[in-house]
């Protein structure tokens, strides 16, 4: 196999580990959000998706942050609910993250 993957309990299944820089991070008030997808479009590094099966006691969906913020706070101006506090990090971070055959990164789960 190749140097990196491993097999899941899935016959023919393969995990591939990935990884990313990340400048920063996001904390994300989901219970404020009304799921307008204003961040979405507005992320320039794209690591921000709007959940499609969970929803806040509210019962809209919200967003979701993917390994790869560069803490620019384009998400946070846009928001008209303010539901973004943007924390950038002193020195970027490389975070792991593993994929799946068939997933994408969207899917994906920082390790």
């Amino acid at each position: 196999m190749a140097d990196g993957a491993h097999s899941l309990g899935r016959i023919g299944a393969v995990v591939t580990q990935h990884s990313v820089l990340t400048r920063g991070t996001v904390v994300i008030d989901v219970e404020v959000c009304k799921g307008c997808d204003l961040c979405i479009d507005a992320c320039p590094p794209r690591v921000l998706v709007m959940t499609t099966h969970e929803r806040n006691a509210r019962g809209f969906f919200y967003p979701q942050l993917l390994p790869g913020c560069t803490a620019c706070q384009a998400c946070a101006q846009i928001c008209p609910d303010f539901v973004f506090q943007v924390w950038k990090y002193d020195e970027p971070m490389e975070l792991t993250y593993e994929l799946a055959d068939g997933d994408s990164a969207t899917e994906a789960v920082p390790s």
